[in-house]
């Protein structure tokens, strides 16, 4: 009898593990699981491309569904809403651009070919690029109760 309730336990402790440890776990095993620099530029470039899809979607449900145009009141909003879409959506295809020149540069024989493409290096360089946006976004009023947020 004892043998069985043992068991009864053992069961029902690994049952809890598995509920407790999936939620967790697959976020850990994405993270660190991927030792591969190709694998991490595909999960960086996922992040990108969701971070991209949902600034853009903010701003757009504000607007559309609630009338609320947060892009077109303040400048600061404005310009960050622009050089955020502009900098994840060039980010996203930069990641998959790097994700196959590293498997080029994997199969050289030479140490330093292989250490030339950076995440790091490219981030830094597309938002030096795309910070004119930062600049040169205003809001432009086309009639008398419409004003838009526009890159000059």
């Amino acid at each position: 009898m004892s043998s069985q309730s043992s068991f009864t336990n053992v069961i029902t402790t690994l049952e809890s593990i598995v509920t407790y440890l999936y939620p967790f776990g697959d976020l850990i095993l994405v993270i660190f699981g991927s030792i591969n620099p190709c694998a991490t530029y595909l999960v960086v470039g996922n992040i990108y491309n969701l971070l991209f899809i949902n600034s853009l979607l903010l701003s757009i449900t504000l607007e559309a569904g609630y009338n609320t145009y947060f892009t077109s009141k303040n400048i600061i909003l404005c310009r960050l809403c622009y050089y955020t879409s502009l900098f994840f959506n060039v980010l996203s295809s930069y990641c998959l651009i790097l994700a196959s020149i590293d498997r080029v540069f994997v199969t050289s024989p030479h140490v330093s070919t292989r250490q030339r493409s950076t995440l790091r290096g490219g981030t830094i360089f597309w938002m030096l690029f795309h910070s004119p946006s930062l600049v040169f976004t205003n809001i432009i009023q086309i009639s008398e109760n419409i004003s838009i947020c526009f890159y000059q």
